[in-house]
């Protein structure tokens, strides 16, 4: 029986326990918690190896190759482990076959912070690891809210009629129809927060213009973006304001005032080197 250590760590606010192999030296992920951290039940995976529906072959095709092994634990033994592989091909099918929120916000997520610790590492930048877990977990509740918060907007535009959506696009000028609904309703998150639109905090913050600023802005900010993500959403799925309006009341419920944008806290090697010399000296 393989021996293993375990710890638990947290994946978009869901637990989720990865073992180190101990005679291989490789991670290993709970099949029931990875199952839920792409959004199905504890026992999706399972059963749909036990059926071996279509949904195994579309897996395959994602490179998914049922790499299963038993764990000795204490007292106990846990006999669904996949291996990192799986776990993408998991997350890869649940995102883009299963449409699944959580398996897309993992996704985009987890490729962000790769490409962000590629890019500090070129550049000789290091940051606190809790930054790169903090950021994590609010990037992607975030992806996960924008999208409910779009969904929001939709219903809303779906439900009101023609003069209503007319009148409401006149009132805020918006040039685009319907899409500027959306446009104008996100870009006043960062209004609200930053009293400044995209283009203007990314030029504050010396990243490209084209950029997200959700990408770019300290983890407490990105924290902020969240909460009235979350709270202006449910104003209009509950009909209790439009668009524009429901970020504006979500700002002023959560007392948010408008603050300069600003990048997470790091340091270089260079600066690094520069305490471990004047210590030594």
């Amino acid at each position: 029986m393989t021996t293993a250590k375990s710890k638990q760590i947290t994946i978009g606010g869901i637990p989720v326990s990865v073992y180190l192999v101990t005679d291989e030296g490789e991670y290993r992920w709970s099949m029931r918690q990875a199952s839920r951290a792409v959004g199905y039940g504890d026992s999706w995976l399972r059963d749909t190896l036990r059926a071996e529906s279509n949904a195994l072959v579309r897996l395959k095709e994602y490179g998914f190759e049922n790499d299963i092994i038993e764990v000795a634990g204490r007292g106990f033994i846990e006999t669904h482990l996949i291996s990192t592989r799986d776990f993408m091909s998991i997350v890869l099918y649940a995102a883009l076959i299963g449409g699944k929120k959580q398996a897309a916000a993992l996704l985009v997520a987890s490729m962000q912070e790769t490409l962000e610790r590629r890019a500090d590492y070129a550049f000789g930048i290091i940051r606190d690891e809790d930054e790169y877990i903090q950021k994590f977990e609010y990037r992607y509740a975030s992806i996960i809210l924008n999208k409910t918060l779009r969904e929001a907007i939709g219903d809303w535009i779906q439900d009101s009629d023609k003069t209503t959506i007319d009148d409401y696009i006149k009132e805020h000028r918006l040039r685009g129809g319907q899409r500027a609904i959306y446009t104008r309703t996100l870009g006043e998150i960062y209004q609200v927060i930053f009293g400044k639109y995209k283009k203007e905090i990314n030029r504050d913050l010396d990243v490209a213009e084209y950029r997200t600023p959700k990408d770019s802005v300290h983890v407490t900010q990105l924290q902020r973006i969240a909460q009235i993500e979350d709270l202006a959403a449910k104003y209009i799925a509950r009909r209790v304001l439009k668009p524009i309006e429901a970020v504006r009341e979500a700002a002023e419920v959560l007392m948010i005032d408008i603050e300069q944008p600003k990048l997470g806290d790091r340091v270089t090697r260079t600066d690094v080197h520069k305490v471990l010399k004047a210590k030594s000296s």
